[in-house]
């Protein structure tokens, strides 16, 4: 079989104000990296987010020539890939677009952009077999043009991911980045029908399990690299508890002391007990997330979470009682929700010695219920998806419902905005114990509303102040403040 491309080059675009200047590396180009390699396929990356310019792309493919150009596209700034691919393109190369955004508008992304080729789901053998010359008809969830035609071929089956190796990196300018940090992906999918999670779109309904032995492998080979502190960034990383107990247990066995581990993307709290708490922790596990979403029963039924409220209490309750760092995350302004609603979600968040809260504005992204929702409902209050391309959503309405006016939104947003830097202020507080009133003076001082906005700022503007506050944070355990929006 006769090789369509011999050279790949893999791009992260730029993405500006709190996503800019990366703590990590992208982990899904990573994972292509890592299978182009094990396929002897000649190819590099280039991570934009690292200060990278249209130029300094442009120079890379005069130097590198490559014959096939891959970008990943979220939905949020998906126009910044999209300007990128229609700046570029030439007879020279081809060009491939993935990630959550492609997934989630199928082939409208060719209809938008000047790409050659596009994806649905994971794209590791996908890509592999685009490179090797498979025919295109032939090629599961393969989006492509043909005599003037867009193609969209049928997603045959999931990535078996225990044959995926994982991602070391080799291509990366890992000394670039933020933070000496490395997420780990254990699993792929979400089985669960949230109204406003774009995963089943992005990723797929299906959950795909590694193997306890192949993590713990993952987890060994960044040891020995000297990384000590490492994110699993799971949708459902407790989601069987035996596994989880099987990782601990062979974490344990292979003596590696020292780490500080995380669940930073969010945990089911009806998944969470004491055994599995227990277990974590004894292996270095410090943070958790999880993922509240809203304040009582009746939002939670209407957002299909499968999960009461009581299950969600006694999981922040176990976790911060048992000393972990506890961060929850909440969506704000979700159908049927009340200014009442809301304040059972703060009355939640403030209840427990938690270190963080994130209050995110409800955003439909396309492919979600919530999305179908606020279209066929004529609720939009902006220009859609323009909304999708600007920061606007972070503070702004997106949408209204009948339970609540742009006005209240505006308002209950703002609000949230206040408890998120009063739960900040009080972990200040408590790692500041030692110091007694100097410790509540200063915290008082730090969320000052211009002295914060100052910091917020400065954080987004300079690589250099938001190292600094990452380094601050991490010995306080203030996970989140440097990235606080």
């Amino acid at each position: 079989m006769t090789p369509r491309y011999k050279k790949v080059l893999l791009c992260m675009p730029p993405l500006p104000g709190v996503f800019g200047s990366p703590v990590t590396p992208s982990i899904s180009l990573g994972y292509l990296s890592e299978y182009l390699s094990k396929n002897k396929i000649e190819h590099e990356v280039m991570d934009m987010r690292l200060g990278y310019s249209l130029q300094d792309l442009k120079d890379k493919i005069k130097t590198f020539k490559p014959d096939l150009i891959g970008f990943s596209s979220f939905s949020f700034r998906h126009d910044v890939p999209y300007s990128l691919i229609n700046s570029i393109k030439n007879k020279d190369f081809d060009i491939i677009i993935g990630g959550p955004h492609a997934s989630t508008i199928g082939k409208k992304i060719l209809e938008e952009t000047k790409a050659d080729y596009s994806l649905k789901y994971e794209g590791e053998q996908l890509l592999v077999d685009l490179c090797n010359g498979i025919d295109l008809s032939q090629i599961s969830g393969l989006i492509y043009r043909e005599n003037n035609k867009i193609l969209e071929n049928s997603h045959k089956s999931f990535q078996d991911i225990k044959q995926l190796p994982f991602p070391k990196y080799k291509k990366f300018e890992l000394k670039k980045y933020l933070r000496k940090q490395i997420h780990i992906l254990s699993s792929r999918g979400c089985p669960y029908d949230c109204i406003y999670c774009s995963i089943k779109t992005t990723v797929g309904k299906p959950i795909r399990m590694r193997d306890p032995d192949n993590v713990v492998e993952e987890v060994k080979y960044w040891y020995y690299q000297n990384y000590r502190v490492i994110d699993f960034i799971d949708d459902n990383f407790i989601f069987n508890k035996q596994r989880i107990l099987d990782i601990c247990k062979k974490i344990k066995e292979a003596n590696l002391t020292g780490l500080k581990l995380t669940c930073g993307n969010g945990v089911r709290a009806d998944k969470v007990d004491r055994e599995i708490l227990t277990a974590m922790k004894e292996v270095g596990f410090e943070e958790l997330s999880i993922g509240v979403e809203v304040g009582n029963n009746k939002m939670l039924k209407v957002i299909k979470k499968g999960e009461t409220i009581e299950q969600i209490e006694n999981a922040i309750k176990l976790s911060t009682e048992m000393g972990f760092v506890v961060t929850l995350f909440y969506v704000i302004g979700l159908p049927q929700e009340t200014e009442a609603d809301i304040q059972d979600s703060i009355n939640l968040a403030l209840r427990y010695p938690i270190n963080n809260a994130n209050f995110y504005n409800a955003t439909p992204f396309p492919g979600t219920e919530l999305y179908d929702y606020v279209k066929e409902n004529n609720l939009f209050v902006v220009k859609d998806p323009d909304y999708l391309n600007t920061m606007a959503h972070f503070d702004d309405p997106i949408f209204v419902t009948p339970q609540l006016s742009f006005k209240q939104r505006k308002k209950m947003l703002k609000l949230t905005k206040k408890v998120e830097k009063e739960i900040l202020r009080r972990t200040f507080v408590r790692k500041l114990k030692k110091l007694g009133i100097l410790g509540e003076i200063s915290s008082h001082i730090i969320f000052f509303k211009p002295v914060y906005s100052s910091l917020q700022k400065m954080s987004i503007k300079s690589k250099l102040f938001k190292k600094t506050l990452i380094f601050i944070t991490e010995k306080f355990n203030l996970r989140r403040m440097e990235s606080v929006r």
